[in-house]
């Protein structure tokens, strides 16, 4: 190589190692600004001419040997020893013209390509083997930094923060840096490596598993620095190792100036401390397993991953994850089928064939959870320092029965409809038994789409605050004809489709015609005549026969004669549920199997927790078409808890509601801690062409048994103004055994065909009752200030209770000074055939009455109430009765139901009565007339006694009608004279 060539290298060699010349080859690739004076580096910057002298030796400081080794390395520099001290060879800057000849072996070996070959002459081994302890790297030199840190790709963005910040805290101290990414194209020739980058040489790329999820290494190896380590956490304190024990920063630093790296510094930390010593399956060593698993199958993977990891941290193992198509022996395979192929009964099992771990599972959001048991509970936290396994083993000891909304695709953002994939979730969950959960941070939207599809729910749901969203705004109810008032066409499926139906497998059958298994049932009778195998709601009809044939503004025709009846599986009468009507014909027979194990679904995991589910409401035409857009119950032994419904968005029309929550022949169900809002009432014209206001309901229950509402509050029970809000909150038919206990609503309605119902430690604003049985109010308040009464008995159905009544503390609270007739019993006679004899109820127990006169204003939004007097008004018995005039009822132990041909009133006439006359129109029913007097097909039953106890003060006033000339009124034990006084004053004791 000619001279001149020799001197233009060297020169340019020069410039690039800037400083550091006198002890390493850690410089910059890229050379400073050409300058073109070779003889005047030391004028210009001394450091820059003793890269010119010392670049073969810089980071050894026994690059003297090699001048001496090699007579071609003519380098002066063999006097570079000194060179540590650059101002003292400043003169020696001349000699690299005279020795340029050793420039060859930097130019041979391309140092600008690879900084770490211009040393491969110094006898240095730490070049060719990196772990020579004698390495030294120049990090810092007169406040100049040489290094740059490259990071390694995969890693999270806490890493890349950690090493901006670390580079932030160099720059306080005078000195820059930059941060580089692996994919970066300039490789600089002092760097510092984090974690295993995969662009430079070999003798970089560490196991970094090999030191443990917490262990890590900083060494300085082939004139760069590597940071490695196990896991993020542990890189993270590797950078803080370095900056303290190498950088040399702490709290006091206030500059950097001189920083090098030597061998001897290399920090390295292994994680030794693990329970367990070894993991062997068949005698081979668990870790020389892989896991195979489909990447395509998102379950599969994170199985793997999550076994890599936990395998990793607690044993110190670290299993590579490959394809099923890898060739490779000791697998540990995951293999998620369907529950229905799947080897094991209970959906998942471990076990050992042939040395290799097969798993299988046919639940994809049960895979992890359930591998992960075995490898905790049979390895991580084994008793055993060695667990070793054989061929043959088995594992299926996992409980499994959870999943989760999110594992079917529900989103829980709100927007995004999870309709179908919380259905599908509940659908698995049915057929395999197991308990649903979703996310209480989630919000599951339901708008318009799902079509005549429900949710249905058979197993446990536990619901832990989520929230819910059922859109009904774009929901259309069937049209009507307005001049008929009749449906056209049929409107969106989703508007009497129920969201979710918390139903079971269990057995239902119809019997008709030839068919029916019951051929009568009388009042008494202790088994219905057959056996159906298991216990059972039994529905008798006699469609011969009507009964609660409507009267007013909604009139009908009545419903066939029926009742429910729960018996066992040899048709045995539970005696809670006895037969109430004599069936000389029974033309259908219903039975519904109620043997449900019992199910819960829970929103929230404390008293205090609630799931909210919002409707936007409808905005329908203003009519009967009602919604069913609820939760719908449908079997035996359930409980639901912990909700809270709100109804958002409703405007000057809207379509009314079956019930947010509904119970259809069901037995034994528990609605509990929920809070709701009640409806808005809507008007619509009714059958007899008035106008009527439509139920809607927030409680529903037909055909059911045993149902029991508690620990529940209505959140508008008041106006804004502190007034009482007077609408409908429940509707019941043909239910027995209902019960509220500790609630906070606005009513309870117990239409027709109830038998028995029980409130306690409640307040409302109106009780309805129409049936048969007991009736038992203990501790309850009525904001009576609108129906002025305890118990109203709705006369559309006869004002009829067959049976006995206890009111035990009851208050009727009241706004108004002098207010008049408070009842404890409201109902007003009508001379309609209802299809059955009507009763008031035949012994009444009263304890405690009492009226209360209160005053209430409105502080900060609160509702404050104060009692201004008790039983200032008196309380009638049932004052809409005192008038009773047509016809001699006569001693209440006698029977008065008509002799009427029932049928043929009904099919000739429906029992109209549009002028207003009180007589059938045309008197098609056959009735006599005399001059407008005709039967009484009504005879109204009085109750035979009256037994008042500890209300004293309570001012009592009772009928004074002939027709109740028979009853008796007993107060403290002693029978009282009451058609004798006025207003009976009960006395103080």
């Amino acid at each position: 190589m000619n001279t001149k060539r020799i001197l233009a290298l060297l020169i340019a060699l020069m410039l690039v190692f800037s400083v550091a010349t006198t002890l390493s080859a850690c410089g910059e690739d890229e050379p400073v600004a050409d300058e073109p004076t070779a003889d005047e580096p030391t004028t210009e910057d001394p450091t820059e001419e003793e890269p010119t002298t010392e670049d073969p030796t810089t980071e050894e400081p026994t690059v003297e040997e090699p001048t001496t080794e090699e007579p071609t390395t003519e380098e002066p520099t063999v006097e570079e020893p000194t060179t540590e001290e650059p101002t003292e060879e400043e003169p020696t800057t001349e000699e690299p013209t005279t020795e340029e000849p050793t420039v060859e072996e930097p130019t041979t070996e391309d140092p600008t390509e690879d900084p770490t070959t211009e040393e491969p002459t110094v006898e240095e081994p730490t070049v060719e083997d990196p772990t020579v302890e004698d390495e030294e790297i120049v990090l810092v030199k007169d406040g100049v930094g040489f290094f740059k840190f490259v990071v390694a790709s995969g890693y999270t963005s806490d890493i890349n923060r950690a090493v901006d910040t670390l580079i932030n805290d160099i720059s306080k101290l005078g000195v820059s840096s930059e941060r580089l990414f692996d994919s970066a194209d300039t490789i600089t020739e002092c760097e510092i490596l984090i974690g295993t980058v995969q662009s430079r040489g070999e003798q970089y790329k560490l196991d970094e598993h090999a030191y443990g999820y917490e262990g890590y290494t900083v060494k300085a190896i082939g004139g760069k620095v590597l940071i490695l380590a196990g896991s993020e956490d542990s890189l993270i304190k590797a950078l803080e190792v370095f900056k303290k024990d190498i950088l040399g920063i702490t709290k006091k630093t206030k500059k950097l100036t001189d920083v090098t790296m030597t061998s001897e510094q290399n920090i390295e930390v292994i994680q030794d401390n693990y329970n367990i010593d070894s993991v062997t399956v068949n005698q081979t060593n668990l870790k020389d397993y892989v896991l195979v698993a489909n990447d395509g199958e998102s379950k599969e993977k994170s199985t793997a991953l999550a076994i890599q990891d936990l395998l990793y941290k607690k044993v110190g193992i670290w299993l590579e994850i490959v394809e099923p198509t890898a060739d490779s022996q000791n697998k540990i395979i995951i293999d998620l089928t369907t529950a229905k192929t799947c080897k094991s009964e209970k959906g998942f099992v471990l076990e050992i064939k042939d040395g290799d771990i097969l798993i299988d599972c046919g639940f994809a959001n049960k895979i992890e959870e359930a591998t992960l048991a075995f490898f905790m509970t049979e390895i991580t936290s084994s008793q055993n320092k060695n667990p070793s396994f054989k061929d043959n083993y088995k594992f299926e000891k996992v409980d499994y029965r959870n999943i989760y909304y999110k594992d079917f695709g529900a989103k829980g953002d709100g927007y995004t409809d999870d309709f179908m994939a919380i259905k599908a979730c509940h659908d698995q969950a049915n057929e395999f038994g197991h308990t649903v959960h979703a996310t209480s941070s989630a919000t599951y939207y339901f708008g318009k789409g799902s079509g005549y599809e429900t949710i249905t729910v058979n197993t446990d749901t536990y619901w832990h605050g989520c929230s819910f969203i059922f859109d009904d705004h774009e929901i259309k109810a069937p049209p009507r004809d307005p001049a008929t008032g009749n449906t056209t066409g049929r409107g969106d499926p989703e508007y009497y489709t129920h969201i979710f139906t918390v139903s079971s497998n269990s057995d239902e059958k119809t019997y008709e015609g030839a068919s029916v298994p019951i051929t009568s049932l009388k009042k008494g009778d202790t088994n219905i005549g057959f056996a159906p195998g298991y216990r059972a709601m039994v529905l008798p009809y006699n469609a011969n026969v009507k009964h609660f044939i409507r009267y007013g503004a909604n009139q009908n025709n009545g419903d066939p004669q029926y009742e429910i009846l729960i018996v066992d599986a040899e048709g045995n009468i539970d005696p809670t549920t006895p037969v109430l009507w004599n069936y000389d014909t029974i033309t259908k027979v219903e039975v519904f199997e109620r043997d449900d194990a019992p199910i819960t679904i829970s929103g929230g995991d404390s008293k205090d927790e609630r799931t909210h589910i919002e409707t936007i409401f409808n905005g329908a035409e203003s009519y009967y078409s009602y919604y069913e857009r609820n939760i719908y119950i449908t079997r035996s032994n359930v409980t639901l808890t912990n909700i809270e419904h709100t109804i958002v968005d409703e405007g000057d029309t809207g379509a009314p509601y079956r019930g947010f929550t509904s119970v259809e022949h069901s037995d034994n169900v528990v609605i509990d801690n929920c809070i709701f809002q009640c409806p808005k009432t809507y008007y619509t014209i009714g059958s007899a062409g008035t106008s009527v206001n439509m139920g809607t309901y927030e409680l529903h229950a037909n055909y059911s048994n045993n149902v029991t509402w508690q620990n529940c509050s209505q959140s508008n029970f008041f106006e804004p103004d502190g007034s009482i809000l007077f609408n409908g909150m429940m509707g019941t038919n043909y239910c027995k055994n209902l019960y509220f206990d500790n609630m906070f609503v606005c009513s309870f309605d117990a239409h027709c065909g109830t038998y028995n119902g029980t409130i306690k430690n409640s307040t409302l604003e109106h009780i309805n009752f129409i049936g048969e049985g007991t009736i038992k109010l203990e501790n309850v308040t009525v904001h009576a200030n609108a129906t002025k009464t305890a118990i109203n008995l709705r006369n559309d159905y006869g004002c009829t209770w067959q049976g006995d009544a206890y009111l035990d503390g009851v208050t009727l609270k009241y706004y108004e000074r002098g207010m008049k007739n408070l009842t404890v019993f409201k109902g007003t006679w009508v001379n309609h055939n209802f299809g059955y004899q009507t009763y008031l109820p035949e012994n009444v127990y009263i304890n405690d009455l009492k009226s209360v006169l209160i005053e209430f204003s409105m502080v900060n939004g609160e509702r404050i109430e104060r009692v201004v007097e008790e039983n200032e008004t008196p309380i009638h018995f049932a004052q809409g009765l005192e008038s009773y005039k047509n016809g001699n009822i006569g001693n209440p132990n006698e029977t008065h139901f008509p002799v009427v041909d029932q049928l043929k009133c009904f099919c000739d006439s429906g029992f109209n009565d549009t002028d207003g006359d009180g007589l059938c129109d045309n008197n098609k029913c056959g009735f006599p007339e005399t001059a407008n007097e005709f039967i009484n097909i009504n005879p109204y039953t009085p109750t035979k006694n009256i037994y008042i106890t500890n209300s004293p003060g309570l001012k009592f006033i009772m009928p004074k009608t002939p027709q109740f000339e028979y009853t008796k009124l007993y107060v403290e034990g002693e029978e009282v004279d009451w058609l004798a006084v006025g207003t009976l004053v009960i006395p103080n004791k």
